[in-house]
């Protein structure tokens, strides 16, 4: 018994010593990194939140949509040193709740952006516009364009949804300009619906929510 276990034993051992032995003749050799996109950062001020605080119904029309005041969010994108070309898009986070044809003429239907529903009922729509484009060079025209593969043309400014983008030119052409920063204005105004089409036993919160995108070109 003794000598079995003892030749189990050096067995053992000498597989060990065998294998710690082996001559190594490779090594790997491992190359890394990240290459990152330009960084940007979009920031809106106040958080980006637009407060009408409290709206008596007495004000309210009962048979016509009601337009409230316009209200400013001052917008800014820093790309750091480096210039880059960069374009912004807006996603509806309410879209199911969108009155149509609550903002009036001179608006579309994807310029429409819903205000959130109460007892079912929908309170109302607003607009978004981008006004007062500048980089540090001097002042910039909006443009827009359907997807990320349309042409360029001209805007007005008033954002519609995505997949409409939104840039801006610093020229002539419809190209959108290279910068290094850009600060500007978001307006939002808010048009109430009919206080008849509202459930006015209780209180009507506007719960307007947007997502604000950016993308490089």
């Amino acid at each position: 018994m003794k000598k079995n276990m003892l030749g189990l034993t050096i067995g053992t051992l000498c597989l060990v010593a065998s294998i710690g032995a082996h001559a190594t003749t490779a090594a790997e050799l491992i190359v890394r990194g990240t290459i990152k996109p330009l960084a940007c950062n979009l920031s809106l001020a106040g958080g980006g939140i637009v407060d009408y605080q409290v709206i008596p119904s007495g004000s309210l029309s009962a048979t016509q949509f009601n337009p409230l005041a316009p209200k400013s969010v001052s917008l800014s994108v820093s790309c750091g040193q480096t210039p880059a070309k960069f374009g912004l898009a807006l996603t509806d986070l309410q879209s199911g709740s969108k009155v149509p044809g609550i903002l009036g003429t001179g608006f579309t239907e994807a310029q429409n952006y819903g205000l959130g529903a109460v007892s079912g009922k929908r309170t109302g729509g607003y607009s978004v516009t981008l006004k007062d484009l500048r980089s540090s060079t001097g002042n910039l025209s909006p443009l827009m364009r359907v997807g990320t593969t349309g042409s360029w043309q001209s805007s007005d400014g008033k954002v519609a949804q995505k997949p409409s983008q939104y840039s801006w030119r610093n020229g002539t052409s419809l190209v959108p300009a290279s910068i290094t920063q850009l600060n500007g204005t978001l307006e939002v105004k808010a048009v109430i619906n009919r206080t008849q089409d509202l459930d006015l036993t209780r209180d009507v919160t506007l719960d307007g929510r947007a997502t604000l995108e950016l993308t490089y070109i």
